[in-house]
């Protein structure tokens, strides 16, 4: 028993480094901007690649309160760590003027981005999200 847990220990301290290896050089991933104005995003379509780091700007340069929400995106990708406390029900919540970058790593897959202010959505404030 005792050496059964010895050697469970060590492949836990042998697998912590490589999963640390795993972690993204954030800095070096391409940015992709993301546009908030009133009752649209720019671009409307974001395009980006399955398991390739990215950091999304999203910038709001209106004079309300906006958000981009598209809760399935988030929850199948791999956010940064200091990141996910500003995705918060799915999305993020801009001020007026206000910017965020949200690094992550996509997942494949279609997704749908909208607002989180049902106005906005109805007069149009959505996105489609593609990773392949």
């Amino acid at each position: 028993m005792r050496l059964s847990l010895l050697a469970a220990a060590a492949a836990l301290l042998l697998a912590a480094p490589a999963a640390a290896q795993r972690e993204p050089e954030w800095r070096r991933a391409p940015e992709a901007d993301v546009r908030f104005s009133p009752f649209h995003y720019e671009p409307r379509e974001i395009r980006l690649r399955a398991g390739e780091p990215v950091r999304l700007n999203f910038v709001n340069y209106s004079q309300a309160n906006l958000s981009f929400r598209a809760p399935r995106f988030f929850a199948a990708a791999n956010v940064r760590r200091g990141d996910r406390r500003r995705v918060r029900n799915g999305g993020v919540l801009l001020r007026p003027g206000e910017g965020v970058e949200i690094a992550l790593v996509p997942a494949r897959g279609r997704y749908h981005a909208y607002s989180g202010y049902l106005l906005h959505r109805v007069r149009g404030m959505t996105a489609r999200i593609v990773v392949e």
